[in-house]
């Protein structure tokens, strides 16, 4: 569990999916409105993943008496196409209608970044914020507690776009960018490594973007590692291998520490590649399967190409299920359905448009 205070405001980071997740933002909750010294009773949900488990933590802090906000960009765009667009449909309308006008979801088209939903400092009273673990999350966050800096909304962009784009922003956003692209991938046998990593990056961060000097340094210390990372990049794009015309999959299981998004952005620029694959030995659904396959559509196809149409519609998101689906361009795959449903649907695809 990654939590730290940000402006003297309690913050968590954390996905729900399970009820000990709920347990986990009920109790910081309490932990947090214990020990405050404001009057506030407001929580701020931020750039958290709309699923069952969240929706349950919410309605559970109104039955305890706090005022939940609400503020998202991951509504679904459009009519749904497997079963986890319709469980987001369902809470978002139940968010809604609960919260009223303290819940603001959105899309990524419309809010490509969560740190467009809120004013700066517009919850620096709050009792406790919950947000996404990763960049846009901790962005939106610092935003809302009275942290920004005038690149933020755009930093923030990219930094939950394309990989390849996530290291251009600013000075101090490559510096989160760098940090970020060289964490250890969650491995089950030591889960604790990542969130630590994230935790000390994070709150870094949050430091040298308030001028301190000895966290930029050592934030510095990620960009060396980060430069490291891009040549083992390099190397394995020279073991890429076509699967199918214009779907290019490159094989990292068990490779040193890598930067994906100067892997994928070679891939397209080099092999005409429309859709990139990367099989991992490290990851969440690895650490429950083995090996998991990340599939992403190079930008010019995305309109063309959406990969969540390449799984049932009664598809879950979940790595113990062996699924990890978001958005239309990224979808991330056990073994099992990598060759069972999606190779074969990514065939049927290219049949169809010859």
């Amino acid at each position: 569990m990654i939590s730290f205070s940000i402006n003297s405001v309690p913050t968590l980071f954390i996905k729900a999916f399970t009820s000990g997740d709920v347990e986990s933002i009920l109790e910081f909750v309490r932990e947090a409105n214990a020990m405050r010294s404001s009057a506030s009773d407001t929580v701020l949900f931020i750039d958290t993943p709309i699923t069952l488990r969240t929706v349950e933590a919410v309605v559970k802090l109104k039955e305890e008496g706090y005022r939940v906000f609400f503020r998202d960009h991951h509504g679904i765009d459009g009519e749904p196409v497997n079963q986890r667009d319709v469980l987001v449909q369902q809470g978002t309308a139940k968010l809604e209608k609960l919260l009223g006008d303290d819940c603001v979801i959105t899309v990524r088209r419309l809010h490509p970044a969560c740190s467009t939903l809120v004013e700066a400092g517009e919850f620096k009273n709050a009792v406790a914020v919950i947000a996404d673990p990763d960049p846009d999350g901790l962005t939106a966050a610092m935003k809302a507690v009275g942290i920004s800096y005038p690149e933020l909304d755009g930093d923030a962009a990219l930094l939950d776009g394309e990989p390849f784009l996530q290291v251009t922003g600013s000075p101090i956003s490559q510096l989160l960018a760098k940090g970020a692209a060289t964490l250890p991938s969650y491995d089950a046998k030591n889960h604790d490594l990542r969130e630590r990593s994230t935790q000390k990056l994070f709150s870094d961060w949050v430091a040298a973007v308030q001028g301190d000097k000895p966290a930029e340094e050592r934030l510095m210390k990620g960009v060396a590692a980060y430069d490291d990372a891009v040549v083992v990049a390099q190397d394995l794009s020279k073991t890429a291998k076509e699967v199918l015309p214009g779907v290019v999959l490159v094989d990292c299981t068990d490779q040193p520490v890598y930067d994906p998004g100067t892997l994928i952005s070679i891939l397209e620029k080099s092999h005409d590649c429309r859709i990139s694959v990367l099989r991992k030995s490290l990851g969440p659904i690895a650490a429950h399967h083995g090996v998991q396959y990340s599939l992403a559509v190079a930008k010019p196809y995305q309109d063309k190409v959406n990969l969540q149409k390449l799984m049932p519609l009664d598809t879950r998101s979940d790595p113990q299920y062996g699924v990890i689906t978001n958005v239309s361009f990224l979808l991330h795959v056990s073994e099992y359905f990598w060759h069972e449903q999606v190779l074969p649907g990514l065939r049927a695809l290219l049949e169809q448009s010859a």
